[in-house]
């Protein structure tokens, strides 16, 4: 996987500063601006993994855009149901001790004790999530069908073709959430622009993985 290209590549057309603009603008509206970076995430894989040289959207491709990052959300959304469902368990449990319970106290420890535990379940769940996440729209921009992102024993296989470049993909997918924060540092607003940046960046190390882990699958 080439790192150092995935993070210069948006500078080699002249244009870059169109999506980046666009996208940075958007997320000043909330979930539009969501679906819009999503939506450039699998854009860019999508135009990779075809072999564009120059993979960057088009003002003119948005609309594309959009529809990349509906279907990505949608994606989202169903493998995060599990966490959703823990959490709403957790607490209508909660709600049920502080109703049945008279003593505050005995309540409040068993509140701390659940909240402990719920911290507990959710890191390692939530970590498994975000890389099946990956996996499944790596096998979603392989295929173009949001149906193979939710098979599970599809996403599972194409995970174990090569663990290491997916579980390598997740830690740079760490790396770009970061680099989306940096431009907080110096000025707020800037953080818009380096949200977009990082979407780009990511989806161009999305599709690389796609490209070396998936072959079989694109060539079907």
């Amino acid at each position: 996987m080439n790192v150092t290209r995935a993070f210069s590549f948006v500078f080699d057309d002249p244009d870059w500063w169109q999506p980046v603009l666009v996208v940075g603008l958007l997320q000043l509206v909330p979930v539009i601006g969501q679906i819009a970076a999503l939506g450039c995430v699998l854009f860019v894989a999508r135009a990779v993994v075809s072999g564009h040289d120059r993979p960057l959207p088009r003002l003119n491709q948005f609309g594309l855009v959009f529809s990349e990052g509906l279907k990505g959300a949608l994606i989202a959304i169903t493998y995060y149901l599990p966490v959703f469902l823990l959490v709403c368990l957790f607490v209508c449990f909660a709600v049920a001790v502080v109703v049945a319970t008279g003593n505050d106290q005995t309540a409040a420890g068993i509140l701390v004790v659940t909240v402990l535990c719920l911290n507990v379940l959710l890191l390692p769940l939530s970590v498994i999530i975000q890389v099946l996440l990956i996996v499944g729209s790596g096998n979603y921009v392989a295929s173009g069908t949001v149906g193979s992102a939710l098979q599970i024993g599809g996403v599972l296989s194409l995970f174990q073709r090569n663990p290491a470049e997916w579980l390598v993909l997740w830690l740079l997918s760490i790396l770009c959430n970061v680099v989306a924060g940096m431009g907080a540092v110096g000025l707020v607003i800037g953080a818009l622009f380096t949200t977009a940046y990082a979407a780009l960046v990511f989806g161009h190390l999305l599709g690389q993985a796609v490209r070396q882990v998936s072959s079989p699958l694109l060539q079907e």
